[in-house]
């Protein structure tokens, strides 16, 4: 007969300290992984709200008060609310058109577009982040 150690009573619960451990452990790293996602999801959709703005700019200066097919603030601002946010999601909206200081018969064109952005992390934060962007066009460069 073989004489028992102390550490042959520990054996049947390595098993368990291991699965508790990667449990620990696992969850961090996922955590760690979902708010790098979700960073990356921020990001995305700031780079969408500044293209958006861009081509709202674009859109008011060639559709702008002195055009041959001229438009209205509020009709360019309706144009740009929904478009392009993924899921639909309403963006607010300034078109204006400032007076040119080199050419004051003229007019330039300005838009300025943000998107309140609802970040969620599991089990770490909730919080609205504001994504803002502005274009100015200047029609006399």
């Amino acid at each position: 007969m073989r004489p028992r150690l102390v550490s042959d009573r520990k054996r049947p619960y390595w098993r368990g300290q291991t699965a508790v451990e990667f449990a620990l452990a696992a969850s961090l790293l996922f955590m760690l992984m979902f708010a790098i996602i979700k960073f990356g999801l921020v990001v995305y959709s700031y780079n969408t709200v500044a293209h958006t703005t861009r081509e709202c700019v674009r859109y008011a200066f060639v559709h702008g008060p002195g055009s041959q097919n001229p438009q209205t603030a509020s009709a360019i601002q309706q144009h740009f609310q929904y478009a392009y946010m993924p899921g639909g999601a309403p963006l607010t909206v300034t078109v204006t058109f400032p007076q040119d200081s080199d050419f004051p018969s003229l007019q330039d064109a300005r838009c300025s577009i943000s998107f309140t952005y609802k970040i969620q992390i599991p089990f770490l934060l909730s919080k609205n982040l504001t994504l803002t962007s502005t274009e100015h066009m200047i029609l006399s460069q």
